[in-house]
């Protein structure tokens, strides 16, 4: 999960106000940035995390400093006027302007995006948070592990008042859920494949496809929620969304019959089960779904589902001479997917 905070102040500086494209720099992160600082990626010693290598007196942290935290920010603490161009002005007025800060900020958020990525890439990923700030003076950024009893800011930050602050927050996920920003091209190709295949709209499926691939380096990627958001698109989608506790028989019944993959035959002959009188657990969820599945096997039809966490049910129809190859595609693109039936995969 990704979190973005900021003072009114750099709310302002960056347009927030009319959507979020003020926190994309003009061009992409300079090459100071990356080749010094990126390139070069993070790295845990012990107890802390840092710019690699982590120096070996990393052992004997805190040290000097109040905390964890503190030293961490200040080890990798660095200052963006040294690595982005800007103009600075001595003479009459500031030493760097509002619209070098303003450069210098949108940098900022561009390379706290690098670093999350990187955290996400660590054998066991952390909790990471990216400060930076500008003021009249320089901009700084710095990063460090989230600790809950520790902070190097106060929790307002308007109290900043002769500074423009933008905090960034990268939480992974339960660690056998997590996905790094970085897509190889095989499982992009498979995606789009799940797209072309599962989609009835393919163009505009594509075009949420690829609009959520152009932006998960913000944070960690699940190709499910990819898959998902494409695929998503009211009763003309090729799936449907359902809450567990809400997905009795008539709710799934009356969803699942207005997509355009619901075959005909299966609304003519539709079966229950014999359940609809039964409690709404998960148990009888399941019982269902398995019922349905191998009504729908029998006429042609696979009922296949994307797994979305415990507080989601994504269903949806497929031709039942296209399942090898949906397995197939999905165990490139690493989506968790499911066949229902008496023999669910």
């Amino acid at each position: 999960m990704l979190t973005v905070t900021m003072n009114d102040r750099a709310a302002r500086l960056l347009g927030l106000r009319n959507g979020f494209g003020g926190l994309d720099p003009d061009e992409e992160l300079v090459s100071g940035l990356r080749t010094t600082w990126v390139d070069g990626g993070i790295a845990c010693r012990g107890e802390v995390v840092c710019w690699a290598p982590v120096p070996a007196y990393a052992d004997d942290a805190p040290g000097r400093q109040f905390d964890l935290t503190g030293w961490e920010c200040f080890e990798t603490k660095l200052h963006l006027e040294d690595f982005v161009p800007v103009e600075r002005a001595y003479p009459d007025g500031p030493i760097i302007g509002v619209d070098a800060q303003r450069t210098l900020l949108r940098q900022g958020v561009a390379l706290a995006r690098e670093v999350g990525r990187l955290a996400g890439e660590l054998s066991a990923p952390i909790p990471l948070r990216c400060i930076i700030s500008t003021g009249e003076t320089n901009g700084t950024f710095r990063f460090h592990r989230i600790r809950p009893e520790e902070s190097w800011l106060v929790d307002d930050l308007d109290s900043y008042s002769r500074e423009y602050v933008v905090v960034v927050d990268f939480l992974p996920g339960p660690a056998e859920r997590f996905r790094t920003g970085h897509i190889g091209a095989a499982q992009r190709a498979a995606l789009i494949d799940l797209v072309e295949l599962l989609a009835p709209d393919v163009e505009k499926a594509r075009g949420r496809l690829e609009c959520v691939l152009e932006n998960a380096s913000w944070s960690a990627f699940d190709p499910e929620d990819a898959l998902i958001e494409a695929l998503l698109d009211g009763v003309a989608g090729g799936f449907a969304h359902f809450h567990p506790v809400l997905a009795d028989p008539e709710a799934i019944r009356g969803y699942l019959t207005l997509l355009p993959a619901c075959p005909e035959e299966l609304i003519r002959k539709w079966h229950d089960g014999g359940i609809e009188d039964a409690g709404n657990t998960a148990t009888d969820l399941q019982t269902y779904l398995r019922s349905l599945g191998d009504h729908c096997r029998a006429i042609g039809t696979a009922l296949i589902g994307v797994f979305c966490g415990e507080d989601g049910l994504v269903l949806g129809f497929l031709p039942e001479g296209e399942l090898e190859r949906f397995i197939a595609l999905a165990a490139t693109a690493e989506v968790e997917v499911f066949v229902h039936g008496s023999v669910d995969h």
